[in-house]
């Protein structure tokens, strides 16, 4: 084969595999900009392989990925500690062309940004194997090829994860219509209240325990520390409103497989609130506020 072959066939897999490639490290890591560079880094990996076929190259390549973004994630503890407050994944709008690949991957999921929160405290081990089995759907045994650990292995790191994040798959098409519903019925509320001022009348659809987070980046002034409960919450958006928080436009936006709202000033986003509903009561139980700018450039 000669070079421009090699070249060509390259180029193949790049246009073939990296919507899929990047889907999965974005999963991993809740960054579409490290996971853009996870990928890059895997094509100059198999540029360099002169001469060697490749004769199941979507597992290949899957694997080198996976190696990769988990050694990007062991080193992400580091650079979270010195993160200004609260960090949140970054969040990617369903349906945007080009800028996000994973309209096939999460567009059906329930709870896609709530899960990427949710993963954020897993091991690497268990976010990748997650990631692999339950979002896209791999054999433990392929998840063992990949990681070079038995499938028993596998199968209990997969374990460990979902009891850590309470994440279950068995919600029927019925459930997760009247979650979608819940979903709807808030987003049509919190956009009320932000325009009448009054944001106490939604404060019903919050569960008792409910949480806020806020992502401002050290850029944009946010809450440092999660706010708890419905009374602090509302109290917290009172008080931000009071300051001229809220104006600009507003428009619902799926972000991540997940409904939300987005503030606009001056043509552009400045931040995204997303909620994550309670499978039991079908109330909000998390409210995730994301405005550091450099997060929210494919959402708009």
């Amino acid at each position: 084969m000669t070079a421009s072959d090699t070249a060509l066939e390259i180029e193949q897999l790049y246009r073939e595999y990296k919507p899929l490639l990047t889907s999965i490290a974005y999963r991993m890591l809740g960054s579409m900009s490290e996971a853009e560079d996870a990928v890059q880094d895997v094509f100059v990996t198999v540029s360099r392989l002169d001469g060697i076929e490749i004769s199941h190259p979507k597992a290949y390549l899957v694997k080198l990925l996976t190696n990769r973004v988990l050694n990007v994630m062991k080193s992400a503890p580091r650079k979270r500690e010195s993160y200004p407050g609260q960090w949140l994944p970054e969040p990617v709008s369903d349906g945007a062309p080009e800028s996000s690949p994973l309209d096939n991957v999460i567009q059906h999921e329930q709870l896609g940004y709530a899960l990427l929160v949710l993963l954020q405290s897993c091991t690497p081990p268990e976010r990748a194997v997650f990631v692999l089995r339950e979002s896209f759907g791999y054999e433990y045994a392929e998840i063992a090829a990949m990681l070079d650990k038995s499938e028993a292995a596998c199968r209990k790191i997969f374990s460990r994860a979902s009891a850590k994040i309470g994440h279950s798959s068995s919600l029927n098409e019925e459930n997760k219509a009247t979650l979608d519903e819940s979903m709807t019925r808030f987003v049509q509320s919190f956009s009320e209240a932000i325009y009448t001022g009054r944001l106490e009348s939604f404060i019903h659809l919050l569960t008792d325990d409910a949480v806020m987070l806020s992502d401002g980046g050290g850029i944009v002034r946010s809450a440092l520390n999660p706010i708890l409960g419905p009374h602090r919450i509302i109290a917290f958006l009172e008080g931000i409103a009071r300051k001229g928080a809220f104006e600009g436009s507003w428009q619902p936006i799926v972000v991540s497989g997940q409904q939300g709202l987005m503030q606009i000033q001056d043509n552009k986003p400045v931040k995204v609130y997303l909620f994550e509903p309670d499978e039991q009561t079908g109330k909000i139980r998390s409210v995730y506020a994301i405005s550091n700018p450099e997060k929210l450039t494919r959402i708009y």
